[in-house]
């Protein structure tokens, strides 16, 4: 019946009918892609739910696990190793230990948000170095910097559980970083007396940079607070006691304060030590005693407090290894070596010169062994190694490599910061300092020659000598509105400097009233001593106005030195005479002349009267037919005669030659520049004859 039904049928349709799939589909799955999307899209309710739900806040009760019997382990160990998820702590430090600071960062806030205990570890000395390291604005904000710092350095422990060096972070903070930042080598310390140490070396080292470098009351307080910490940490051990753990900070901070002149804040804390049972060594109060621009009022108020106090200061010789000292290599070599090994190190022009000759014989084991013991000896002796290297680049005229031998070594203070890091930058940004295989004098660039490194524990304190000679550089290579802004930042300096040390008011960077009081906190801001700038600083200056046709400003320049407390030596009024004969003006020129030449005189004979008081009275009058004058005042002569020759000026330029052979009293042959000077003088005549 199927078969004939089906065989009936005719399948041929006349009209052959197609259904249009293609456009039915778009009609079709439209509508349920979207609504799919969609919902892949909007949050469901259970995540919603999921995200509000709190952290459980009690730890899991182990009591609903099976014991681990004998037979259960023997049983598991059979089959695959069981994983053990880490806890936060043990994430924490795999965070930290990676490098994902970030990503530390936030899950160390989160747990501590969430009272989720940290087991301490000196691990995080790597995060808390990362963050004062890194200077990126999107990484860490400048306030943000500091805290982060302080919240690491926390989960350090304690001495008592384990001592730590922090070597890495003192090497950032004294060393590695280009400016000495105040603020960090505060918070540092402060850290260190809450963790319990209170007399190791990073301690001393910062209350070393703070006695020399901060405000007397920073370091006061300071020492306040960790004296406080001491006697809390020292009750529950009785290895030391707390006056005998404090002696080693306060007699630091005694001896940098004397050290930068500061004698009324060493005083000060002279008093302080003694009120907490402190004792300052003799050691301590002689270089308060030394140092003292009162020394009969010092020796007062120490024996005030320590009646028995005795001065033990030894009587110094004033003998030192002169630039032309003669002798042979050798024997320089000699003098020089055992002058790096003793208390006092040689002049810097004494290595500079026997550096120099050295150098002609092509040979430099000598010179590695002198820098060994420069280095190896004491702060000192390195410093006048970097400052003769620094002379050496001053008289090649190699400015830049005078900049990075100061910045290799030395903390930026003193110095206009900004600027030497960008010319040693360069334009691209980039470090054009020499090559870390030079070890100075130029040794090292051309010569394939191994010199060991030195690696110093810190950065050195630069003296007054270092940065005149960084500013020298500084001026030499500026343009005149940058050689403006720069005398106006040393003027705003000096101001600094020069005001007083005691406990009465004074301005700080910002130009707000800081007072000096005791316990009072205030802020970490840089204080350089009054020793930090003396008229070296104001003579590139006064040279560059007086060459380029302007006496009159670098009148001014010694003007502003004298209202600052600032006395100027020959050698200012010599470049500031020189300045007026080139530019024409041969009456202020003579009158320089005349008032040195009067000054000298009235000087030598006064001494010279004191000194043969009772020898009768012709003293005065022999003194005034046996005058010699001195090499200065022969190369202020020499200098203006160079001055009225450059200027055209023969008339008068023979006036000066006169005065030199008459009342001088100068023979020829006897100066190589004045000779040159009178050269100069004779070729101008003959070419004015011609």
């Amino acid at each position: 019946m199927a078969t004939w039904l089906l065989g009936s049928i005719p399948w041929h349709l006349p009209i052959r009918a197609r259904i249009p799939l293609d456009a039915l589909h778009s009609r079709l799955w439209s509508s349920p892609r979207s609504h799919f999307s969609a919902a892949l899209q909007a949050p469901s309710p259970a995540s919603i739910e999921v995200e509000s739900m709190p952290y459980p806040q009690s730890r899991p009760d182990p009591s609903v696990f099976e014991d681990m019997t004998e037979e259960y382990s023997s049983v598991s160990s059979l089959g695959p190793s069981v994983f053990t998820p880490l806890s936060s702590s043990e994430t924490l430090a795999s965070l930290v230990r990676r490098g994902d600071f970030k990503a530390a960062d936030t899950l160390r806030q989160e747990m501590i948000a969430h009272q989720i205990p940290i087991v301490r570890d000196g691990l995080y000395q790597r995060a808390a170095l990362h963050a004062i390291r890194e200077r990126r604005p999107h990484v860490y904000r400048a306030r943000d910097r500091l805290q982060s710092f302080d919240a690491w350095m926390a989960l350090v422990p304690d001495r008592q559980e384990k001592a730590c060096t922090f070597y890495a972070v003192r090497q950032h903070i004294f060393r590695s970083m280009d400016h000495l930042n105040l603020e960090v080598v505060h918070r540092f310390g402060l850290v260190l007396a809450a963790k319990g140490y209170f007399c190791n070396a990073a301690v001393l080292q910062v209350v070393a940079t703070l006695a020399q470098y901060a405000q007397p009351g920073v370091t006061e307080s300071f020492l306040q607070r960790l004296d406080a910490q001491c006697r809390t940490h020292a009750a529950g051990d009785s290895a030391m006691s707390p006056e005998s753990l404090m002696e080693a900070p306060f007699n630091m901070a005694i001896k940098k304060h004397a050290l930068v002149r500061r004698t009324t804040a060493a005083l000060r804390l002279i008093e302080m030590a003694h009120e907490r049972g402190v004792r300052a060594s003799d050691d301590t109060l002689d270089i308060v005693l030394k140092h003292a621009p009162d020394k009969q009022r010092t020796a007062e108020k120490i024996r005030m407090r320590f009646p028995a106090y005795t001065s033990t200061l030894p009587v110094q010789s004033n003998a030192s290894i002169s630039p032309s000292e003669p002798g042979s290599l050798r024997e320089r070599l000699r003098v020089l070596r055992q002058a790096f090994t003793s208390p006092r190190p040689p002049s810097p022009y004494a290595l500079l010169r026997f550096v120099t000759d050295y150098r002609t014989l092509g040979r430099f084991r000598a010179i590695s062994l002198l820098r060994k013991c420069a280095f190896r000896h004491s702060f000192a002796s390195a410093s006048t190694w970097v400052l003769a290297e620094m002379l050496y680049h001053r008289e090649r005229r190699e400015h830049l490599r005078t900049l990075a031998a100061f910045a290799k070594y030395f903390h930026l203070v003193g110095v206009p910061r900004k600027t030497v890091l960008s010319l040693l930058r360069g334009s691209t940004r980039k470090s054009i300092r020499p090559s870390s295989r030079t070890f100075g004098f130029g040794v090292g660039m051309n010569v394939q020659v191994h010199f060991p490194p030195y690696p110093l524990k810190q950065r050195l304190w630069p003296s007054s000598s270092h940065t005149a000679l960084v500013w020298e550089a500084l001026v030499t290579m500026s343009k005149a509105h940058e050689r403006k802004r720069l005398y106006a930042l040393l003027l705003q300096l000096v101001e600094r400097t020069r005001q007083h040390d005691g406990p009465s008011e004074r301005t700080d960077a910002e130009g707000a009233l800081a007072f000096d009081a005791p316990g009072r906190p205030q802020k970490s801001s840089l204080e350089l001593p009054p020793t930090s700038f003396d008229a070296a600083h104001f003579s590139p200056f006064i040279q560059t106005h007086a060459a380029r046709g302007r006496p009159d400003r670098a009148a001014q320049v010694i003007a502003d030195m004298v209202a600052r407390g600032i006395q100027p030596g020959i050698k200012h009024w010599s470049m500031l005479a020189r300045g007026y004969a080139q530019d024409g003006d041969a009456n202020m020129a003579f009158k320089i002349l005349d008032h040195l030449e009067a000054a000298e005189r009235s000087q030598m004979e006064g001494g010279a009267a004191s000194g043969g008081a009772g020898a009768g009275e012709g003293t005065a009058e022999g003194v005034r037919c046996t005058y010699g004058p001195s090499d200065d005042l022969l190369g202020t002569h020499t200098n203006v005669l160079r001055g009225f020759v450059l200027g055209n000026d023969v008339e008068h330029a023979r006036e000066v030659n006169l005065r030199l052979l008459e009342r001088c009293g100068y023979q020829p042959g006897t100066r190589p520049a004045t000779d040159d000077a009178i050269e100069l003088l004779g070729a101008l005549e003959a070419a004015r004859k011609t």
